[in-house]
């Protein structure tokens, strides 16, 4: 949720907001709601705790909050560009080598990290953009010094 939104069978504002080590956290007017075990407990309008999820999805940039057996999204839909620039440093994968495939691992999940982040989507598409011509700089010069090394041992 981008900002505080209403629920229907919920008292109170309900909104979101990210934590460092726990990820994404469920408020009811400003304070984070209780929790027992994966649910939420969020005050129910007839007096009662309502239960509501909030599970996350790989590949979007927003969580869906679960009430009652109906989905509700918290933010817009995560850009397909964005989607596919994400997954540029699979291209590392065609060098052969472990070093190539750290770097797509490492890649991919920095970006599905900077995809989460509250930011527009050309701050993202800069960043990610930006992650994979450092990578592929890194990589080059990679190539050569690995090369040079191992140059070294054949004399």
């Amino acid at each position: 949720m981008n900002a505080n939104a209403s629920l229907p069978g919920v008292v109170g504002a309900v909104g979101l907001s990210n934590h460092l080590l726990r990820g994404h956290l469920l408020t009811i007017d400003g304070r984070t709601a209780k929790r027992d075990g994966r649910d939420y407990m969020l005050p129910g309008a007839d007096g009662t705790m309502v239960r509501a999820r909030l599970a996350g999805r790989f590949f979007s940039e927003h969580p869906v909050i679960t009430v009652g057996g109906h989905e509700y999204t918290t933010g817009d839909a995560t850009a397909p560009f964005l989607r596919i620039v994400s997954f540029l440093p699979v291209l590392f994968l065609f060098s052969g080598s472990p070093v190539g495939a750290l770097m797509t691992v490492l890649g991919i999940l920095f970006n599905l990290w900077i995809l989460r982040a509250p930011r527009g989507e050309a701050w993202k598409a800069g960043v990610i953009l930006g992650t994979f011509v450092v990578l592929v700089t890194f990589m080059t010069f990679w190539a050569f010094f690995s090369s040079w090394l191992i140059s070294l041992f054949r004399r």
